[in-house]
This record gives C-alpha cells, sequence and structure tokens, in this order.
C-alpha cells in the first residue's frame, strides 16, 4: 500500500475518532452547560435532563427540558423532547437544512398583565442593543422539512380580568417550509379546544408569487370556549352553542386585507342569557360565503338562512334588555374607537342573495306602563332575495300576533341613504284590542273590554318627509270602567267616541293620517300616532253631533253654529235646516243633549231675541226635542265684529 494512502486512511480515523468522541462527549457537555449558565443564556433557572448530539448525522435530541417564571418556582415551559436532524455539509453553502424537527409535549403557560407578558422578560434579554441598520439582503437560505409540535397545549390566563383560555391538544405539521428561496411551502396545524371543538388548518405558500391559499374548518366548537372574552363587550351570564364553519382565502402575502375569503358557516343550539333574564336562543343559523373583502370592505353571501331564534325584549325606566347588555367604556376608550372609526371612513357594502327566517318570535315586555305589557310575536317568518346595502330591496314579513291575529309587512327601500326613500305596507288582522290593554289604559285609563281591530297601513319616506296614511278596522269595541289610579297627559273620552264612531253594526271605520319630519329633533313616531288619534279621538268626543250627522249621511252641514241678527222674528228656512237636522240626529241618539248658547249684541231687541228663542224651542219640541234635552242660554258681546248667533254644544250623556 501506498504512503499517501495510508497516511489518508490514519487522517480519516483520527478525524472519525475526534468526531465521535465529539459526539459522546457534546451531550454531557451541553447538558451540562446549559443547567449551569441558563439564567445567563436565557435570563432565567433551566434544566434538561438529557440531550444527545450526532456529528456524522446532524441529529439532536433533548429530552425533559423545563424553564421556569421570573419567580424561579413556577414552571413558564416545558417539553417531552426536541427532536432535529439537519444536513451539516449544507452550512458550507451558507444552507441551513433542517430534514426534520419534531417538538413534542410542548405545554407553555402565558400570563398577562396590562401589557405585559410573563415571557416579556425574556424577550427583553435577548433584545440587541445593535443599531446596524444594514438592509442587504442575507446570502443564507433556511430550508425546514417535516416539522412537527405534537400534542401540545397552551394555556392563557389575564391576570387583571382573570379570564383563561386554554388549549389542551394543538399539532403542528409543515411538511415543508423555506425562508429566503423561492420554494411553495405547505403545512397544517390542528387545535383542540378545552370545552369542546377542533380547528383545522391547511396553507399553501408560494413563494415565488408571494401567494397563499388556506384551508380552515372548525368542527363542533362550543361558544363557551369564548364567552369569557365575549363578556367584554357585552354583559352576558352564559353563552351557549355549537359553531361549524369550513372557509378558504386566498391573496398575496402583501396585501392580506385584499385577499378573498369564502365558505360556509354554521351556528346551533345558541343560547345567550345575562343574570336577570333570557335575551335569545337560535335552533340553527346557516351562512353561505361568496366573498369578503376586507380592503373594499365587501361582504358577498349567497345564502343566510335563520331558524327558530327567540328574542326577549323588556323596557324598564331609563334602560332595557339590549342596552343592558352593553358594557360600558371609559372616555379614553370611547375616544380611542371615535379616531379608529373616523379613520377608517369605508363604507360596508353588504349583499345576500337569498335571506330566509322563519319559525323565530320576539316577546316584548314593558314595564314603565302603569300595568306591565306583555305581546309575544310568534311565528315570524321574512323572506328577501338580493338584499343589499347599495340598491333597492323588497322584503316580506309575516307573524302572528297574542289571541290570534296575523301581521304581514311588506318594505321597498333603501339602506344606503335611508332617508331618502322608504315605502313600508303593514296590514294587521284580527287582533284582540284586550291584547293592548296595558297600553291603552296608560293613555285612556280605560280598558277594553272586547273588540278586534284591523290596520292597514302604508307608510313612505322622501327626503325624510314621513307620510302614513292608516286606516283602522275596529268591530264591537268596548270599554270598561275608568281606572281612577291613572291620570294620562291628555284626557281622551273614548267610550264617548266609540259611541259616536260605531255604525248600526258596531262597526268602525277610521282614516289616520300621520306626518313629520324624521330629522327633527323632537320626532318620535309612536308618540306622533298616538298624539293624531287621541286628537281625533277628542275632536269626536267634543263635536258629536257633527260627527253622528256625517255617519247618517247630512253632509257637510255647519251644526255646530247658527248665525241669526239682532233684529231677527223668525227663523229663516237654513235655520229651520239645521234644526231638523240635530233633531233628526237627537231622535237616532238618545243619549244627545244639546246647549245653544245665543250670542247676542248688546245694543240687539231683547224682545226680538226673546221671540227667537221660543220659535226654536217650539219647533225642535215639535220635533221631540224636549227641555230635557235642550237647553237655551245667553251672551252679549259689544264687538260689531264679533258674529253673533247660537252656538251649538253637543253633549251625549255617557259618563266618562
Amino acid at each position: 500500500m501506498k504512503r499517501w494512502i495510508k497516511t489518508l486512511i490514519w487522517v480519516v480515523a483520527i478525524v472519525a475518532a475526534v468526531m465521535l468522541v465529539l459526539s459522546l462527549i457534546a451531550g454531557p457537555v451541553a447538558k451540562s452547560y446549559l443547567n449551569r449558565h441558563s439564567e445567563k443564556l436565557t435570563g432565567r433557572q433551566a434544566h434538561v435532563e438529557n440531550v444527545g448530539v450526532n456529528l456524522f448525522s446532524g441529529h439532536v435530541y433533548v429530552r425533559d427540558f423545563s424553564i421556569l417564571e421570573d419567580d424561579k418556582t413556577t414552571t413558564f415551559a416545558n417539553f417531552d423532547t426536541l427532536d432535529l436532524r439537519m444536513h451539516l455539509l449544507g452550512l458550507l453553502f451558507h444552507s441551513v437544512n433542517f430534514r426534520h424537527i419534531t417538538l413534542s409535549g410542548f405545554h407553555v403557560n402565558i400570563n398577562q398583565q396590562g401589557d405585559r407578558f410573563n415571557f416579556s422578560s425574556l424577550l427583553d434579554h435577548f433584545k440587541s442593543d445593535d443599531s446596524d441598520t444594514d438592509t442587504t439582503p442575507s446570502r443564507w437560505t433556511v430550508r425546514l422539512h417535516n416539522l412537527r409540535l405534537s400534542h401540545a397545549s397552551i394555556k392563557y390566563k389575564d391576570m387583571l380580568s382573570r379570564k383563561e383560555l386554554f388549549l389542551p391538544d394543538v399539532n403542528l405539521k409543515v411538511p415543508g417550509f423555506t425562508v429566503g428561496g423561492k420554494e411553495q411551502s405547505e403545512g397544517g396545524l390542528t387545535i383542540g379546544f378545552a370545552d369542546g371543538g377542533n380547528l383545522n388548518i391547511k396553507a399553501n405558500y408560494d413563494a415565488a408569487i408571494e401567494r397563499y391559499d388556506m384551508q380552515a374548518r372548525l368542527d363542533n366548537f362550543a361558544l363557551e370556549n369564548i364567552q369569557e372574552f365575549v363578556s367584554d363587550y357585552i354583559n352576558i351570564e352564559s353563552l351557549k352553542g355549537t359553531l361549524h364553519a369550513s372557509v378558504n382565502a386566498k391573496g398575496e402575502i402583501q396585501h392580506l386585507l385584499n385577499s378573498q375569503i369564502g365558505g360556509d358557516i354554521t351556528l346551533t343550539g345558541m343560547n345567550l342569557s345575562t343574570d336577570e333574564e333570557q335575551v335569545a336562543e337560535l335552533s340553527s343559523l346557516a351562512v353561505s360565503i361568496n366573498n369578503i373583502n376586507l380592503d373594499r370592505m365587501n361582504f358577498d353571501v349567497q345564502s343566510l338562512l335563520l331558524d327558530g331564534l327567540q328574542l326577549h325584549f323588556v323596557q324598564q325606566e331609563g334602560h332595557n334588555t339590549f342596552s343592558d347588555l352593553l358594557v360600558a367604556k371609559n372616555q379614553e376608550e370611547s375616544t380611542s374607537d371615535s379616531v379608529r372609526q373616523v379613520s377608517n371612513p369605508r363604507p360596508i357594502s353588504l349583499s345576500i342573495s337569498d335571506l330566509q327566517i322563519k319559525n323565530c318570535s320576539f316577546d316584548y315586555t314593558d314595564n314603565t306602563l302603569p300595568y306591565p305589557f306583555h305581546f309575544p310575536v310568534t311565528g315570524i317568518t321574512l323572506t328577501a332575495s338580493n338584499l343589499s346595502t347599495q340598491g333597492p330591496n323588497n322584503t316580506r314579513i309575516r307573524a302572528v300576533l297574542p289571541g290570534g291575529g296575523t301581521v304581514s309587512l311588506r318594505w321597498n327601500g333603501t339602506l344606503k341613504d335611508w332617508k331618502q326613500y322608504q315605502e313600508v305596507a303593514l296590514n294587521i288582522k284580527g287582533l284582540d284590542l284586550k291584547q293592548l290593554n296595558p297600553l291603552i289604559v296608560a293613555y285612556t285609563a280605560r280598558p277594553f273590554e272586547d273588540g278586534i281591530l284591523g290596520l292597514s297601513s302604508r307608510l313612505t319616506i322622501n327626503n325624510s318627509t314621513l307620510e302614513n296614511d292608516n286606516k283602522l278596522d275596529i268591530y264591537k269595541a268596548t270599554v270598561g270602567k275608568k281606572d281612577k289610579n291613572i291620570h294620562p297627559e291628555k284626557n281622551i273620552p273614548i267610550k264617548t267616541a266609540l259611541y259616536i264612531l260605531k255604525d248600526k253594526n258596531e262597526k268602525i271605520m277610521i282614516d289616520l293620517p300621520v306626518s313629520g319630519n324624521i330629522d327633527s329633533p323632537e320626532f318620535n313616531y309612536m308618540k306622533l300616532v298616538w298624539k293624531t288619534l287621541g286628537n281625533f279621538l277628542v275632536k269626536v268626543a267634543t263635536s258629536p253631533a257633527r260627527a253622528l250627522g256625517n255617519a247618517m249621511g247630512l253632509g257637510d252641514s255647519n251644526l255646530d253654529f247658527i248665525p241669526t241678527t239682532g233684529e231677527q222674528h223668525s227663523l229663516t228656512s237654513e235655520q229651520y235646516h239645521i234644526l231638523s237636522q240635530l233633531a233628526s240626529i237627537a231622535k237616532e241618539n238618545e243619549l244627545m243633549v244639546y246647549t245653544f248658547e245665543h250670542r247676542v249684541n248688546a245694543a240687539s231687541d231683547s224682545v226680538a231675541v226673546q221671540r227667537l228663542d221660543r220659535q226654536v224651542q217650539e219647533y225642535m219640541s215639535e220635533q221631540g226635542i224636549g227641555d230635557d234635552k235642550l237647553t237655551i242660554t245667553h251672551s252679549t258681546t259689544t264687538s260689531p265684529k264679533e258674529r253673533t248667533g247660537y252656538s251649538i254644544i253637543s253633549e251625549l250623556m255617557i259618563e266618562e
């Protein structure tokens, strides 16, 4: 054998022997050094049980590692095994190439105290003081193959609010990933949640064109997992339900907000309650999303199907169910929100191709009235096609009212610039008026004992001007005794008004127009309706002769005043005609009585005035209207401009 060959063999053998010795001692030396100098290296005490190194294969493993908190007693993080293998020769070519990295049994406790975390001191320890701003691209390439995180757990706790989140089973798998290269990468993440549910994520990244494609699937996710964090925004005692989602997102890494996001989301068995009351229950909600673009704030939804939503609303003095849900913000947070709102003025564009709501209910309770008002609306259904915030919309709603009535509503209008144009057609049939008694008593002090209401209403809004035409159809409406404990703002003689308005078949037809400007600070639609209705009833009750005359078809005769002159000695044909109509009304309505206030000029002939009064009394008596139903009084005026004659006050002898 040639001498140089022997020399080469000896060199290789010696190098191998040295590497073997180094491999044998590297692990124990590394273990000893780490255990002795962990605080210098990391700023915290750490301990490792076993370290193994193989310089031939580039294999390194670490077993039973743990690192403590700053208090030197509590464990911050630990793992069972870290196993990695790399191509050492690649280092000669500026390449860090890991053949595999496996971390198993990793557990970490993350605590937050304000804006600091229990790992903040670790970051501070490794923070570089180097102010070098060199932006020259690195020549190094890092390649990761078969990166695995197996059966890890993460526990998070907010030390101020005492909120906790526990992820008991986190798994990560990345077949290949390159930093500094142009290769494609892919990976997967699996997370199990403590209160139920699993999240699976798969992602692909093409470094050459900087595009990603990600699929996420959430199965059986229990809403209890996020209850403590949701309570930062709404005051809730309990949040239950199961969420399923299958979402795909793809786009450019440099423009994440411009990504295309689509998929399906399903929520079942949701239940939301406060510490005092049930707020909402939901059987199911299914949403199919065509595309979401957060950069343009476009939300394109293919379908939204909602089934079995039950809402409970209670109005109390100064607050209600929904306002109670809102968490009060301090001034700093409110200012911050205002800044964010101003800095992001882009409007939301929402479109839903198919919207269906069915089997829903709204349970309304008002405890601000003298008597509690409970009004449950059930069987609510809503259908809409191509609903959009940008264009015109057409929506239909149907529901069942308490006592067997029904309601239907058709809406045509826009959500954007909604004050410009809206049209609503509302129809109510068969509503039992007794169901409205707490509301009616508050305004009139009298409850309904019987009666069925129908309503046909058409409301339009054009450039902030509201016009509302209401047609009421009421059958056999009767009211009971007046509640002496109730003192309405306005005395509405409803008993008299109902008596006057009823026809011979006990039916009432009322046209009730309402109008107003919705931009007015004093505008309140419900108050406006009640005010209009109240004024109408008062007008009817205080001038029953005119109302009954119209109902009898007597035309537009003036039944409130009969003009006379101071020298008049006998009635004219026109005056006889008015008296005849008044007599006809009184004969048809036995409860009607009249007071004729005869206003005369101070210079009038008193004899002529008395003669005229006798003619009125005699004529009315001939018509069957005696002194028990007709009273004549007198008043004088000195003004030549003030008209003289009989002011007719009609009244029904009904006890209000």
